[in-house]
């Protein structure tokens, strides 16, 4: 599989041709899969999570993403991300990616939530703020009080989605993707992480978002894929 990062081009974001993404089968009941989705080799059995994907992302664009659970939306965001190889077909991305899609990616456990900030600055390499300034932000918006200095391994889900989200939405990239992010936010939360996120959106050069919230998808994208059983089955504007 060829995946390559490439300069900004001058209209394309993200180019994926013909990827498949097998995910190992352990410790599950693979008769419960289709023939189509059911990869095997030897011993080892295989989740066909996406088969043969054509899909180009233009800078500019909103894209939704739509499917029923197990259709691939996760993992097609994974992909772009550079989160998952593709066991064939290539995959480009021109620009910087911001990815929103595993609650808990990217922190350690044992370390508090401001030991976490100081290292997810220096991972995300950032130009327009300080240290100072980025942790300050992150702790101000999260409004998680004095968990802030306890480890990140005491923190509920709902905690854990707040220091994630404050993180991660301080300074826009070019290629922005988020995955269903606002559904484990608890309500006093939700409603501001939503504002938030809609300037973010405005501020970031492309927008790749699954959610099953039919009015944040209609706020925030222009075009919208379906994914079917690792198909993309559609693709409307």
């Amino acid at each position: 599989m060829d995946r390559v990062t490439v300069e900004p081009r001058p209209d394309i974001a993200v180019e994926i041709r013909g990827c498949s993404v097998e995910i190992p089968l352990k410790g599950v009941n693979a008769s419960s899969l289709d023939d189509e989705r059911l990869v095997v080799r030897g011993r080892q059995s295989f989740l066909l999570a996406l088969n043969s994907i054509d899909f180009t992302m233009r800078r500019g664009e909103r894209v939704g993403i739509l499917g029923s659970n197990g259709s691939g939306k996760t993992t097609l965001l994974r992909l772009i991300s550079g989160l998952l190889p593709a066991d064939s077909g290539s995959v480009r991305v021109s620009g910087s990616v911001r990815p929103l899609i595993t609650i808990g990616a990217g922190t350690l456990p044992a370390l508090t939530g401001r030991q976490n900030a100081k290292m997810r600055y220096g991972l995300l390499e950032l130009r327009a703020t300080t240290l100072a300034e980025y942790v300050s932000s992150v702790e101000s918006f999260a409004e998680l009080g004095g968990f802030f200095d306890l480890p990140v391994g005491t923190y509920s889900p709902g905690m854990l989605s707040r220091l994630q989200f404050a993180m991660s939405t301080i300074e826009p990239a070019d290629i922005l993707i988020l995955d269903e992010w606002l559904g484990v936010a608890d309500k006093d939360f939700h409603d501001r992480a939503r504002e938030r996120l809609l300037r973010f959106a405005d501020q970031s050069e492309c927008l790749l978002l699954a959610s099953h919230d039919e009015r944040l998808l209609d706020e925030l994208t222009t075009r919208k894929v379906v994914l079917d059983r690792g198909r993309l089955i559609s693709d409307t504007i």
